[in-house]
């Protein structure tokens, strides 16, 4: 069994890793891998994608330091492996005389090529755009010529102050201030604003009372409901009624199931033959922090207590121990993990 791991490259390159293989006893030529996504059991095809049957990548760059295989990987892994950090994802490597695998850990913050765009080269710098010049101000219309007004000389046979007295007379009276029309209008909208507001008192926070009748028995629940049949969406009766495996565990997550309510459904899915309702389960409440989910997926993986012909293919000791970890993690005093944990690991 393998021991692999995959770290960010050096100089933190975007898309760009370092793949370290333990346990390797053959040569660093002639190399290829296969990677398979746990939860649904699907491979990594040359361009990124996944598909149900193996494909297997022509892998060059390791060589061997000392007792392990190490190299730079670029995008074409690295970016479908950091896309979902929740996946489990198996590697096996093979050459011409001898094949072994194991679990994938993914060290530290590794990102992606796309995660950074696509910066401008160092070695070419931005040009300039031109600058419009600023228009030239438009000149300034000459103020038209006043006239002066001819000063009108006081006639000798009539005094000054006579035509002042005259153009007062003559000026007319100033009209008194129309009375202001607004305030009708003000007081319909206080009025408005008081009838909305009983309204809403009235039919929202008035304490709701009912009058009960004396006649009307009272009814009796629904057998399917009271027995958390059709409506509960994690339960058996969901399953058989909903055929799309994604809409159920949607639906089932969306529902915040107990870990008992969780297993329950998962034996009711390996009995119908839907691992892939099983293997998504497991792996989502697993990761979401369940520890009693994830110590049952262990076992599934766990020699000593795998069981054949369920939604696991083949006992694996290192999926096993990875998942006692997450278990342990989340329940430190789960001492059955903790024993199992201890005679896994090499």
């Amino acid at each position: 069994m393998l021991r692999i791991e995959l770290t960010a490259a050096a100089g933190g390159q975007p898309g760009h890793g370092e793949l370290t293989v333990h346990g390797w006893p053959g040569a660093a030529d002639g190399l290829e891998l296969s990677v398979l996504r746990n939860q649904d059991s699907l491979y990594l095809e040359a361009g990124g994608g996944w598909d149900s049957l193996p494909v297997w990548h022509a892998i060059d760059g390791l060589e061997r330091r000392g007792e392990l295989l190490a190299g730079r990987v670029g995008p074409w892994l690295v970016d479908p492996l950091v896309r979902d950090p929740k996946m489990v994802y198996r590697l096996q490597l093979r050459d011409a005389g001898q094949s072994d695998g194991g679990v994938l850990r993914i060290v530290g913050n590794i990102l992606s090529s796309p995660a950074v765009g696509h910066p401008q080269p160092l070695n070419e710098q931005p040009r300039p755009e031109p600058v419009a010049a600023p228009p030239e101000p438009e000149p300034e219309p000459e103020p038209p010529a006043v006239e002066p007004e001819p000063i009108e000389t006081p006639r000798p046979d009539r005094p000054l102050v006579a035509e002042r007295d005259e153009e007062f007379r003559a000026a007319p009276a100033p009209q008194p201030r129309k009375p202001v029309r607004w305030l009708p209008l003000l007081l319909g909208l206080v009025l408005l604003l008081g009838i909305g507001l009983g309204a809403y008192w009235y039919f929202v926070l008035r304490p709701q009372t009912q009058t009960p009748v004396a006649a009307a028995p009272a009814p009796t629940p629904a057998p399917a409901a009271a027995a958390g049949g059709e409506a509960n969406p994690c339960g058996e009766t969901a399953l058989e009624g909903v055929g799309d495996d994604l809409a159920f565990i949607q639906a089932c997550l969306r529902s915040n199931p107990s870990s008992t309510q969780v297993l329950e459904v998962i034996d009711a899915a390996k009995q119908s033959r839907r691992c892939g309702v099983v293997q998504r389960l497991y792996a989502h409440k697993a990761q979401a922090g369940d520890a009693a989910i994830a110590f049952a997926y262990a076992r599934e993986y766990d020699p000593q207590t795998f069981k054949a012909g369920s939604c696991v293919q083949s006992a694996d000791a290192e999926t096993a121990a990875y998942w006692y970890e997450i278990a342990l993690a989340n329940d430190p005093a789960n001492a059955d993990a903790k024993k199992r944990l201890e005679a896994l690991k090499p």
